[in-house]
């Protein structure tokens, strides 16, 4: 099984969806910084995107309410970055994140997060990179899916 696959199945703890040193470094610069128990729910699906969330530790499990078969709940660590795409979009959150393991998270509100990335172009190209990391993610996932839903074993 792919590392692509086990992510989408629930087995990866450290998927490839982090932050560069670089972002991480900006990030950090920039954001309020606070601890979370277990249980604390960040956002919900639907919610306006405020801004964007860095795991410094801990766990975060994004899932989507009430759709489990559709797409499996994620477990994210240490370097990943929680609420890309509604932030960027100016959107609204797509999944809900809620703390799985106590956490230390760094919050970059919506307006700071974009005038942080309009300051340097490779930090915005590097958010890019990110994005289109999950979207790819997405689909491998929904092939996946879709796979196992007709009995096949090819996903591509």
């Amino acid at each position: 099984m792919s590392a692509e696959h086990a992510l989408w199945k629930g087995e990866a703890k450290k998927p490839e969806l982090t932050a560069t040193p670089q972002l991480e470094a900006a990030i950090r610069a920039v954001a309020s910084v606070s601890k979370q128990k277990k249980g604390t729910v960040l956002f919900r699906r639907g919610d306006p995107a405020s801004g964007i969330f860095l795991i410094l530790n801990g766990e975060v499990t994004l899932r989507l309410e009430g759709q489990k078969s559709i797409y499996p709940a994620r477990t994210l660590g240490r370097g990943a970055i929680l609420g890309l795409p509604g932030t960027l979009s100016g959107g609204r959150y797509s999944l809900a994140a809620e703390v799985s393991e106590d956490a230390e998270l760094a919050f970059v509100s919506r307006p700071d997060f974009v005038a942080l990335l309009a300051t340097d172009g490779h930090l915005c190209l590097e958010a890019m990179n990110l994005l289109g990391r999950e979207i790819a993610s997405i689909r491998s996932a929904l092939v996946w899916h879709r796979s196992k839903k007709s009995g096949g074993s090819k996903a591509q």
